[in-house]
C-alpha cells in the first residue's frame, strides 16, 4: 500500500529555481508544441493587460501628468499592476506544474490590485 504524501500548495516547492532554467519545459514542448505556444501567447497576453487596464483607466479619469510626483504615482501604478500579471501567470503554470505555491499568488495579487488600485485611487482624488 503506497503512503500517501501530503502536498504543501502553500508554499514554494523546494525545486523553484529549476522553474526558471530555459531547458525546463523542453518535454512538454516537445510533447505539446502547439499547446506550448498557445501558452506563451497567453502568458505574453496575461502580463500586458493589467498595466494596460491601470492606463486605461487613469487616462479615462482625465488625468494629465504635469509633474514628477504624477509621473512617480503613473509609473508605480503600472509597476504595481504587473503583481496582478504574475498572480495570474502563477495560476496558469500549474500546466507546466511550475506552481510557486499560493503565497506567491495571493501576494502578488494583493501587490498588484493594491498598487495600482491605490494609484488610480490617486489620480482620481488629484483630478475631481
Amino acid at each position: 500500500m503506497k503512503k500517501k504524501i501530503k502536498k504543501n500548495n502553500w508554499a514554494p516547492p523546494k525545486n523553484a529555481a529549476e522553474f526558471f532554467d530555459p531547458h525546463y519545459d523542453d518535454d512538454f514542448k516537445a510533447a505539446h508544441p502547439f499547446l506550448f505556444f498557445l501558452t506563451v501567447v497567453a502568458i505574453i497576453i496575461l502580463v500586458v493587460i493589467p498595466p494596460i487596464a491601470c492606463l486605461c483607466v487613469i487616462a479615462g479619469i482625465g488625468a494629465d501628468i504635469n509633474s514628477l510626483v504624477e509621473l512617480i504615482v503613473l509609473i508605480f501604478g503600472l509597476v504595481s499592476s504587473m503583481g496582478i500579471s504574475i498572480g495570474i501567470c502563477n495560476v496558469f503554470m500549474i500546466l507546466y506544474k511550475q506552481y510557486l505555491g499560493h503565497y506567491v499568488t495571493i501576494f502578488s495579487l494583493l501587490i498588484g490590485f493594491l498598487g495600482g488600485g491605490g494609484s488610480i485611487l490617486i489620480f482620481w482624488l488629484m483630478n475631481k
